[in-house]
């Protein structure tokens, strides 16, 4: 008799709101059609950076006509991002060079759209300046609180800690940029949430001890669950898409000049307010998987 298969519970808490209710909705339609063609993920992924850079080149512009075409254009990109990743999963071809290309992509986007905002309006050099710094620390931290809360839950252990230890593994079978790189980034996420930056020659004392870390049985994943549910949603309002979804709005219905200066207070306010949340939260997560050794 086969052994009954655990079910992987879901974890919608942190997934972003604007994602969930709107974006994913209309990536899914959009799905249903591209999964029968010959259309990949990474197609998917590349369009969605000649449309930012389009709308970054219509934001440059700087007429109100120019920003309501990219507005358009840049929710154009929200959506294909949400598709390339439900394609991935439909198509059953999820790929790491997909990981990064869709991490990379983004980055460019909203780089791109920023210095077209600042060509455009001609002005608010700062304020563009620190909304691009926000959303760029926003990004980084959602990454690693999405990621480490969900593998936490659906399978046990922290995946921001397999993540290092696998990408360290693949640079040694077959060296690239890209991977150390995104190693890199990797050690930034765990300086800023675990104050600990390991460099490439360092990783190698500490891999071993690493993977020997156990499993949290499905009671404990429940526990942890409980515990951070809070923090999740508080997480789910961080992540890169509200504030481009905001620039989308405001560009829409010509308000972007004057959406600037609030836009910037509440990415600061709202990200320091859930850095504090998960300061505050860290010892009992700490406590659920100390608990496991």
């Amino acid at each position: 008799m086969n052994a009954p298969v655990e079910q992987i519970p879901s974890v919608n808490e942190i997934v972003e709101p604007v994602n969930r209710y709107f974006h994913n909705p209309m990536a899914k339609g959009i799905v249903e059609i591209l999964k029968h063609t010959w259309v990949t993920p990474d197609q998917v992924t590349y369009t969605s950076i000649v449309v930012g850079l389009i709308s970054a080149y219509y934001f440059s512009e700087g007429t109100m006509s120019s920003f309501f075409l990219a507005g358009l254009l840049l929710e154009l990109v929200l959506i294909l991002d949400c598709v390339d990743g439900q394609l991935a999963r439909a198509k059953e071809c999820v790929s790491e060079w997909g990981r990064l290309l869709d991490g990379v992509a983004g980055y460019i986007i909203y780089l791109a759209v920023l210095i077209g905002i600042m060509l455009g309006l001609g002005q608010h050099y700062t304020v563009l300046t620190v909304i691009g710094v926000l959303t760029i620390l926003r990004a980084i931290s959602y990454d690693y609180c999405k990621l480490t809360m969900i593998t936490m839950i659906q399978k046990g252990y922290d995946g921001n800690e397999r993540e290092v230890s696998d990408t360290y593994v693949k640079i040694l079978n077959k060296p690239s940029g890209l991977l150390k790189i995104y190693f890199y980034y990797l050690q930034l996420q765990q300086k800023i949430f675990t104050g600990q930056f390991t460099s490439l020659h360092q990783f190698g004392k500490k891999i071993d001890a690493d993977n020997k870390a156990g499993l949290l049985t499905p009671e404990q994943r429940e526990g942890y669950r409980e515990k951070v549910g809070t923090l999740m949603t508080v997480w789910s309002w961080n992540g890169v898409d509200l504030p481009i979804f905001l620039l989308v709005l405001v560009s829409i219905f010509g308000a972007l000049e004057f959406f600037l200066f609030p836009l910037a207070c509440l990415l600061a306010v709202q990200f320091f307010f859930t850095m504090i949340c998960h300061r505050v939260q860290m010892r009992s997560m700490l406590i659920i998987k100390g608990s496991n050794i």
